[in-house]
């Protein structure tokens, strides 16, 4: 049975609050475990907490100091190249939330204009009430489709030539004898 999804926020009942850290703690030393065996590489934990006087560490102190030691020992260039925090996180994410909603808004805007387009051909609509912005923009759309649509139907052209040349018809139906009908390709 999975767990239901919880709420991150601080938890009142200090007999809860207690059990929930002794949970998590356990939890996250039973991870790092599997992470050091499974990738083979070296981690540890140091926890401070108010339950208890001593910090918790993962897997022994000296191990732990040895760990750190090493890190310590790094260029500081090397020590901050992956440093992460909240603030730039933040930042990060709501720059790419940024990019997104552009990108879907110039989606949207391209298909409103296509939509037009296709009303507009169909009689359905109008671009009287249209502003001025707006028509540019749908003659750019209709330049660009003309742009990708000529090359396709030049190659047209040029297959229907051909098998004209060999002798053979485009446009004739395929024939059907008395074997039943025959399909070419």
């Amino acid at each position: 049975m999975t767990r239901g999804k919880i709420k991150l926020e601080y938890i009142a009942n200090d007999a809860e609050r207690r059990a929930s850290f002794k949970k998590r703690k356990k939890g996250i030393m039973n991870k790092m475990n599997e992470l050091c065996t499974l990738c083979d590489i070296q981690g540890c934990i140091i926890i401070y907490s108010a339950y208890e006087p001593q910090p918790t560490v993962w897997p022994s102190p000296l191990d732990a100091q040895q760990i750190i030691s090493r890190f310590r020992e790094l260029p500081e260039m090397e020590q901050t190249q992956r440093l992460f925090n909240q603030e730039s996180y933040t930042i990060q994410r709501v720059q790419k939330s940024h990019k997104q909603a552009e990108k879907l808004q110039r989606i949207n805007r391209l298909t409103d204009m296509e939509i037009l387009m296709h009303q507009c051909v169909a009689g359905l609509s109008s671009l009287q009430n249209a502003p001025l912005n707006y028509i540019t923009e749908m003659g750019h759309l209709a330049e660009q489709n003309m742009q990708d649509i000529m090359p396709r139907m030049e190659e047209l052209e040029k297959n229907r030539a051909t098998t004209l040349q060999m002798g053979g018809t485009s446009s004739s139906p395929p024939r059907e004898d008395a074997a039943g009908p025959s399909f070419r390709n």
